[in-house]
């Protein structure tokens, strides 16, 4: 397996993904993946499925895992299709979600040492800032949300109310009696 390959497999590629380059920089201590579109791909509308031409390319940039202590950079030229029902739309990369900065690999690692760290030595040991950290979860709690089949009411719930640290800034987590989140809220207004 060469290393084209190897980086294909690791980011799960499909067509019509494929990695076009890989480049090592030692000064930085990190490998740059070029993923790019095959040659002649058929690309369709994300929202209908209809075969549309492409309008433009938007240079897009994540983070991904370390590579053997080097870290791991994904660069693409996204396309943009042109879709005569519903215009223009950036077709989804299958590395990261929407408009996240970092690989779907990346966040789960994050979230799997959140679940026995603190914010701070997360970021600490990532080296990353608290923002990055906080977008992160965030993604993952919308996540989770959306993956609610069943409705927003439950015979028994629970009102959790969350301050962080002695300011004034609050959440309130709604669960059901399983531990469940059925609502999250910013603040503890109504």
């Amino acid at each position: 397996m060469d290393e084209k390959s190897l980086y294909a497999h690791i980011l799960n590629l499909s067509v019509p993904w494929q990695v076009k380059s890989l480049s090592l920089d030692e000064n930085t201590a990190s490998v740059t993946v070029i993923v790019g579109i095959a040659e002649n791909a058929q690309l369709s509308c994300p929202t209908c499925g209809k075969n549309s031409p492409v309008h433009d390319h938007r240079h897009r940039r994540w983070r991904h895992l370390n590579t053997c202590q080097l870290a791991t950079l994904v660069e693409a030229d996204v396309p943009r299709i042109m879709c005569s029902e519903h215009g223009c739309l950036t077709l989804p990369v299958p590395w990261a979600g929407p408009g996240s900065r970092y690989t779907l690999l990346f966040e789960s690692f994050v979230l799997s040492w959140l679940k026995i760290s603190t914010i701070d030595a997360v970021r600490k040991q990532l080296k990353l800032n608290w923002n990055a950290v906080d977008g992160i979860m965030t993604r993952a709690v919308k996540r989770g949300l959306a993956r609610i089949k069943r409705p927003l009411s439950a015979p028994h719930i629970n009102v959790v109310e969350v301050a962080f640290k002695k300011g004034h800034r609050y959440i309130t987590v709604v669960p059901d009696r399983d531990g469940q989140a059925l609502a999250l809220t910013d603040d503890r207004g109504t």
